[in-house]
């Protein structure tokens, strides 16, 4: 789901970096010292994630995790997928810098946006329906993330919108499976640590 360096035009890149800056500022600005460890561990998942990918032209296909961050952290995932970006784009040539406040508007916004959205769903229901809803946000995550990224791909190059279309059809199968891990890992939270979800036993 990464964007490469070069294949955007400077305006397009301009506005994802107006989008993601302002959205950064107010997660990192909501940080809190006590959960920086928990912060560490999703992030380092998010990274170890995207490791197994299926490359399509200039982009990459593989686990986002995006949603699943969102559940936990609610608006910090923002913070968590950007530093997990950040480490791609320099250590695993995963993206690019220039083009870094794209991809945090296509994969980590989504996620912080849909996780507060869950996070506060789940409280309202049964413990039964939790995982359900986990799935949902889980899954429903990165088909947004994949629509934006048609978007982004397709507005101002239309040469790119086979290839958008491609990488949107070829993360419906990574959704489902997200959508499951999601489906468990919430059935197991709610288990053993229920305030990660914020909701009590």
């Amino acid at each position: 789901m990464h964007i490469s360096d070069g294949v955007l035009s400077p305006i397009v890149v301009g506005i994802g970096w107006a989008i993601a800056l302002p959205a950064l500022a107010i997660s990192v600005r909501r940080l809190r010292t006590d959960q920086v460890g928990t912060y560490g561990v999703v992030s380092a998942a998010f990274f170890a994630g995207s490791t197994i990918h299926v490359p399509v032209g200039p982009f990459s296909m593989h686990l986002v995790l995006s949603g699943i961050a969102g559940l936990l952290r609610g608006w910090g995932a923002l913070t968590i997928v950007t530093v997990g970006l950040l480490l791609q784009a320099l250590l695993i040539g995963f993206g690019g810098l220039t083009v870094l406040g794209v991809n945090i508007s296509i994969m980590a916004l989504p996620g912080a946006i849909m996780g507060m959205i869950g996070r506060h769903w789940i409280k309202q229901v049964s413990p039964k329906k939790r995982p359900w809803i986990g799935s949902l946000i889980g899954g429903g995550t990165i088909l947004i993330s994949a629509i934006f990224l048609y978007v982004t791909l397709s507005t101002p190059n239309t040469a790119l919108m086979p290839l958008g279309k491609l990488v949107f059809l070829g993360h419906i199968p990574i959704a489902i499976v997200e959508g499951v891990i999601s489906f468990w890992l919430v059935h197991f939270l709610q288990k053993v640590k229920p305030s990660l979800l914020g909701v009590s036993l």
